[in-house]
């Protein structure tokens, strides 16, 4: 099933995200997670793609493997980085002959050590140019990325925005967002979005907080904001790491129940290759889907 079949419908979609372990006993891990984190039936899971072939082909096995094995849908996330246009060409190959049917495009971050986005000899520059080399392919649906709180490397709000219209315009078919804490943001974003004609589903991405130090590295990275009040709680906590996730799902409750109650499209979960965090919060909001 195609992203616009998923979305067809009035009910909030749910789906998580994964990431491919790098290790052995990740992935054996992660193996043992896989069946619990399907029982709480997302509609599908996506799972990411490491940067210059660290983790490409465990995403294609993983993949695969949910789908095939499990027989839950999934989205194969797809960058620009490190490969030709050729290689992507060969990717997609590699991902329809396993009966993959949805994509997860995006540029990708800067590798390691590198400051700014170049892409290699005969490869991509934006995300666009990747939507639209899937949507020549065809047989795909594609999901992009939106930013409520403004891409970190994007000068302005309004070019970020702009740059998302590009992909939009390419071909994508629904818009994630990146991790946010602050719901009245993904409702500005929203509105934004729908005046400038964008119509696809945007779907709000929730990161449950189960570790300060862990949450501020990231929100660091990707220019994400916690809101005051929370961060005060969580610092208050300190090395109460019980009473740190306690706060942590509370908080997702509260964003999802009120997203819903919003009529969001659905929501996307980043559930960090975890289940007892997401299982709490999928227990608490589960009346609320329909």
């Amino acid at each position: 099933m195609k992203f616009p079949a998923f979305y067809a419908n009035q009910v909030p979609v749910i789906s998580f995200e994964l990431f491919p372990p790098h290790s052995e006993q990740g992935l054996a891990t992660l193996e043992k997670r896989l069946p619990k984190l399907i029982a709480l039936d997302p509609s599908f899971i996506t799972v990411t793609y490491g940067a210059l072939g660290t983790t490409q082909g465990r995403t294609l096995e993983l993949v695969s493997r949910i789908k095939n094995v499990y027989g839950k849908e999934v989205a194969h996330h797809l960058t620009c980085v490190g490969s030709t246009q050729e290689d992507i060409g060969r990717i997609l190959e590699s991902i329809h002959r396993e009966g993959i049917e949805n994509i997860v495009a995006l540029r990708g971050d800067p590798p390691q050590g590198q400051e700014t986005f170049e892409p290699p000899e005969g490869g991509y520059r934006y995300g666009n140019e990747l939507v639209e080399h899937i949507q020549g392919v065809g047989g795909f649906g594609i999901a992009v990325a939106g930013y409520p709180e403004t891409h970190i490397e994007a000068p302005d709000p309004e070019t970020d925005l702009l740059n998302l219209k590009r992909k939009v315009d390419a071909g994508a078919d629904v818009i994630i967002t990146q991790l946010f804490y602050d719901n009245q943001r993904f409702y500005d974003f929203l509105e934004r979005c729908r005046a400038i004609g964008i119509t696809q589903p945007i779907v709000p991405g929730l990161l449950p907080i189960l570790n300060l130090t862990q949450i501020q590295r990231i929100t660091k990275m990707c220019g994400a904001r916690i809101p005051e009040a929370l961060l005060h709680k969580l610092v208050e906590a300190g090395e109460d790491k019980d009473l740190v996730r306690r706060l942590g799902i509370e908080h997702t409750v509260d964003q999802a129940l009120d997203l819903l109650k919003h009529e969001v499209s659905g929501i996307h979960f980043y559930v960090l290759n975890q289940h007892f965090h997401i299982a709490e919060v999928m227990e608490q909001i589960r009346p609320k889907l329909g």
